[in-house]
């Protein structure tokens, strides 16, 4: 039997909670729809559902095998689209993850534009600053800033940021002189827990790269929480530039030490190298690729 057509029999059958609903959408009779659901079921070597007179109901493996098996035949089709150079727009679910702050800050904006031109894909946004295992999770897609760990993902550069150390004026007036690196070792700092190295700075000194362990007066793991403990006056900071860059035009926050400053980091899409890159997932990477290009501050 084509396996492809017991797939979309069982996901029919799940959607209808009815072999005789799910046999009229498929144009086939109730008889066959149950047969290749019996099939199914004895080449998994499991019960994918509960069958009453009233009602079929997904089983609690059954429930776990939807979303997998409906994720490949929308993938099966989408590829068979693709091969055939099919015009139509691409469509399906699309499951993305990006850390807090980048994602408040341009994602939000640029999937409402996507979703309004791709009708089609239904979209789904998970913004959490944890690593995010894309294959164990069922993602389709991360939006990653900073450096990538080794892995089997494919990844696509999206650009290249710059960090700042800055601090606002109330804090710097009343703090020891801050004219070079070493003068951090007397300064209150702000440590955002999701930069790799966390309290180790590196800055360029005597033509050289030379990291300094700074004082962690307050550790938190999110970039705007950094950003605001700092406009409160508690301390230096080393963020991105695209989280103050405003705040440091209207003078709410002064960066220091710029000629020392090395850091860059980079944004990258990355996806799985065993899943095929359906259409809806390079549509966004373009469209976030080029969103980017045009809003994140001292992108290069």
């Amino acid at each position: 039997m084509d396996r492809l057509e017991l797939m979309k029999t069982f996901l029919k059958v799940a959607d209808t909670g009815s072999f005789t609903a799910a046999a009229d959408r498929l144009d086939m009779t109730p008889q066959l729809a149950s047969k290749y659901i019996r099939a199914l079921e004895e080449e998994l070597g499991a019960q994918l559902f509960h069958r009453s007179t009233r009602r079929v109901t997904l089983s609690e493996t059954g429930t776990a095998f939807y979303a997998r098996c409906q994720r490949l035949v929308l993938d099966y089709e989408e590829l068979r689209a693709d091969v055939r150079q099919d015009r139509c727009a691409p469509r399906g679910e699309l499951r993305i993850t990006a850390p807090h702050c980048f994602g408040e800050k341009y994602l939000i904006d640029a999937l409402a534009d996507f979703s309004e031109l791709y009708p089609g894909i239904h979209a789904t946004l998970e913004l959490t600053d944890r690593y995010v295992d894309l294959l164990e999770e069922g993602l389709d897609l991360a939006i990653r800033v900073g450096s990538l760990a080794d892995s089997s993902l494919i990844a696509r550069k999206l650009g290249v940021t710059s960090v700042v150390l800055c601090a606002s004026p109330d804090y710097l007036a009343q703090a020891p002189d801050l004219t070079a690196p070493e003068d951090l070792k007397q300064q209150a700092c702000i440590v955002d827990t999701n930069f790799k190295l966390r309290n180790k700075w590196t800055f360029q000194v005597d033509g050289s790269p030379k990291t300094f362990e700074v004082d962690s007066r307050i550790k938190i793991n999110n970039a705007s929480g950094a950003r605001a403990l700092a406009l409160k006056g508690r301390g230096i900071i080393l963020t991105p530039r695209y989280m103050v860059d405003d705040d440091i035009a209207a003078g709410r926050l002064v960066a220091v030490l710029k000629d020392h400053l090395i850091t860059e980091l980079a944004i990258h899409a990355v996806y799985p190298s065993t899943r095929h890159l359906t259409a809806r997932v390079r549509r966004f990477i373009d469209f976030v690729a080029d969103r980017v290009s045009g809003q994140v501050t001292g992108l290069r």
